[in-house]
């Protein structure tokens, strides 16, 4: 009986060890801390290219407003975006942007650089807590953001240069 007893217990022990070996993480997962990006200069000086990209982000096609508007830096609300596909179903993303605007060193009154870098999070389903763990980087959104103010800005009588890159930025 007691040998019985302890081949039960030593099978449990050994059990144990293998469901932890396999499936428990000795570190938690780190949020995304980087946020990349898209840069562009424009032919307006900084004062007047805020308010034009502020105009923008609330009117179609964007609407998508201001949150947070604080010395030449605006932060969006979210915008809505399929997810990658996981366990069985497609999850839900939503990107907001953090968008600096700055006089241009050289032309500090006639140009300015646009700076705009993205964070995105993700849940599973509606209902669920939104999370930016273990999210993939979205540079491509902000670069369709500063296409779409481009397209704006140059629209309504503000040339934008040919400047516009990808950068990644840590926040």
């Amino acid at each position: 009986m007691n040998r019985a007893i302890a081949q039960f217990a030593l099978l449990v022990m050994i059990a144990a060890a293998a469901a932890t070996a396999a499936g428990c993480s000795s570190t938690y997962r780190k949020p995304a801390t980087g946020m990349e990006g898209a840069q562009a200069k424009f032919d307006l000086p900084a004062k007047e290219l805020l308010a034009r990209i502020k105009q923008a982000l609330n009117e179609p096609p964007l609407n998508i407003g201001v949150t947070q508007d604080k010395d030449g830096s605006l932060l969006t609300g979210y915008q809505s975006f399929p997810g990658e596909f996981h366990i069985a179903r497609r999850w839900q993303e939503r990107t907001r942007y953090r968008i600096r605007v700055s006089p241009d060193f050289d032309q500090p009154t006639q140009r300015s650089q646009v700076v705009i870098t993205e964070s995105t999070e993700q849940r599973a389903a509606e209902g669920m807590k939104w999370e930016n763990f273990d999210v993939p980087a979205r540079p491509e959104r902000a670069a369709e953001l500063l296409k779409e103010l481009q397209k704006n800005i140059t629209s309504s009588g503000g040339g934008a240069t040919t400047t516009t890159t990808t950068t990644r930025a840590s926040s």
